[in-house]
């Protein structure tokens, strides 16, 4: 089984440096993972703050069984992805057969209340047995091998839990029991919120139904009991965070302490679902300890991208919770219950949100990427997709500080990091703007636009295409590579397996004239390089082997040359 205890930073056994990005605190690794579960809430100390690192990108990977996930994890490795949130896993009443889409005739609803081309309602939110892990998506043994799969590649692994409901008593089938529950006993029974609830104000938000689903009695020891084992058994298969279904219908001081102070216990990162937005609101949420998805923003983000200005986004406007707690915001734009900008019934996901991605990206907060349709997850495969991950890991640091904002272009500062720009008009804009360096090039890291100069005053004019968006950098060493200091430097932005690394080869005596190559080093953001003396006119390619030997699978595509030193990499030839 894999350790669930998540350190800063973990390395595999051949010594090459891998990130493990979630976190509880800044000093996770000192915290027990198998600490005791049962005793007394006021014998247990108050949950440590999670926190959003930057640079950690995380992918929500819905709608498939766990051996279909764990057959992609090779491709989310190679797309750079940090994190991987899944669905609950316990029982539920739902089948993949009992699923419809909007427009289309289905058991709970003619037409989804929430998003227009993921199946509604989704499997796994209305539990059936808290206590059995073998479910629609595949069994508890299925779970823990994706789940080791995952850590092999240096993915963490976030599972949903549902703690503020269970199956409603209406199936597809007929009247659905609860083995393990008492639906007279173990719920409240105060009528459905928004219908016939029957208490007001916090009450009624904490103890009415939602949706008709059967409320807990979170203050039986009982209730209490059940969801504490299953939070156990969910990290005794090595899950590294939590993500809490509704959490804003369950009472924050059952969050503070009882559940996140067992998931502090267990060494468990967690966000939570508090679907408000009133940052404020969140904020207590994140006070229980917890991070939690910035709704606030991602209004804020449908508004700017489908017509809107973009001073919504900046720090001025200030609407979401990455503008007031970057440490405990979790961004997206959109997920499985909302449409990202632009989004129609009859159209696929466009440019909108591709825009709305980037500066989620760029931003500060953690990414929580998301694309409905399950078929066949192509944004893994899109090299503007690989370069924006890889832009948020390795630059995607600092404060944020506003440097141009209008009605079509935001461009903002990771303060001596990063400067990024997003135009969603149709004419590319050039703009002057103040920055933190002086007498410095800027190198766009997503290829869409020329090196800059920055002057001794430390502005620079940079322009952002048409509907897209620029990523600038700090040239490295003030040369990108390929300066006059008589030497040049290589790199690429690609994944390789557990315990591998890549090599550089070519046709130069340093690059072992197409031998094996040297090994090149590995900094965050899956960047590979080498530095070597400048040999004039080659050309070159990578490998991938063993660390600490020799590459022995070649870069597929053609060779590249001395002008083409920070190339795209084309993938594997396996």
């Amino acid at each position: 089984m894999v350790d669930n205890s998540n350190h800063e930073h973990s390395y595999h056994r051949d010594g090459v440096k891998r990130r493990t990005l979630l976190k509880t605190s800044a000093a996770l690794g000192a915290l027990a993972v198998g600490g005791g579960l049962f005793g007394s809430a006021s014998a247990r100390s108050l949950p440590e703050q999670p926190a959003v690192e930057d640079g950690t990108v995380a992918y929500q990977y819905f709608h498939a069984e766990w051996s279909e996930i764990g057959a992609d994890v090779p491709r989310l490795a190679a797309a750079g992805v940090d994190a991987i949130w899944i669905q609950q896993p316990a029982r539920s009443k739902l089948e993949w057969d009992d699923l419809s889409y909007d427009g289309e005739y289905g058991f709970y609803d003619e037409r989804s209340p929430y998003g227009w081309r993921d199946p509604h309602p989704p499997v796994g939110y209305q539990p059936v047995d808290l206590r059995d892990l073998d479910s629609t998506f595949g069994t508890e043994a299925e779970l823990e091998s994706l789940i080791q799969a995952c850590h092999e590649r240096g993915i963490s692994v976030i599972v949903d839990v549902v703690l503020n409901h269970m199956a409603a008593a209406d199936g597809p089938d007929g009247y659905v029991e609860l083995p393990q529950f008492d639906r007279d006993k173990h719920f409240h029974d105060y009528g459905t919120l928004g219908e016939d609830c029957e208490l007001d104000g916090e009450r009624a938000e904490y103890e009415c139904n939602l949706l008709g689903l059967p409320s807990f009695d979170i203050e039986q020891s009982y209730v209490q009991d059940a969801q504490r084992n299953y939070i156990q058994r969910i990290a005794d298969l090595g899950a590294d965070g939590l993500r809490y279904d509704a959490a804003a219908h369950v009472w924050p001081w059952y969050f503070e302490t009882e559940i996140n102070a067992l998931a502090d216990d267990l060494g468990l990162w967690r966000v939570g679902e508090i679907w408000k937005y009133d940052v404020d609101r969140l904020l207590e949420f994140a006070d229980t300890g917890m991070t939690v998805f910035d709704f606030p923003l991602y209004d804020a983000i449908v508004e700017a991208f489908e017509g809107g200005s973009m001073e919504a986004l900046s720090q001025n406007a200030a609407r979401g919770v990455a503008h007031h707690r970057p440490d405990v915001a979790v961004t997206f734009a959109q997920n499985h219950d909302t449409v990202g900008p632009g989004v129609e019934p009859d159209q696929p996901e466009g440019r909108e949100v591709e825009l709305a991605e980037a500066f989620v990206f760029a931003y500060a907060g953690m990414p929580m990427v998301y694309r409905s349709g399950p078929d066949d997850r192509s944004e893994l495969d899109d090299q503007a997709f690989r370069d924006l991950v890889a832009v948020s890991q390795e630059f995607a640091h600092g404060g944020v500080v506003d440097r141009h904002v209008d009605q079509d272009t935001y461009v903002f500062e990771r303060e001596e990091n990063l400067l990024a720009g997003i135009n969603k008009g149709d004419l590319a804009r050039e703009q002057t703007v103040q920055t933190s360096w002086s007498d410095a090039t800027l190198v766009d890291r997503t290829g869409h636009g020329e090196a800059v100069s920055v002057d001794a005053s430390g502005q620079v004019t940079i322009e952002v295409p048409a509907e897209g968006w620029v990523m600038y950098a700090p040239d490295d060493e003030g040369d990108d590579g390929d300066g006059d200091n008589g030497e040049i430097t290589l790199r690429v932005t690609v994944d390789v397996g557990y315990g591998e690394s890549v090599y550089f080869t070519g046709g130069s005596d340093e690059l072992t004239n197409w031998g094996g190559g040297i090994e090149g080093t590995w900094s965050e953001g899956n960047v590979w390089e080498v530095t070597i003396d400048d040999p004039g006119e080659f050309e070159w390619k990578t490998r991938r082997g063993p660390s600490g030997g020799t590459g022995d699978v070649w870069e597929q595509g053609d060779n590249h040359d001395e002008n083409d030193l920070q190339p795209t990499h084309q993938g594997w030839s396996e």
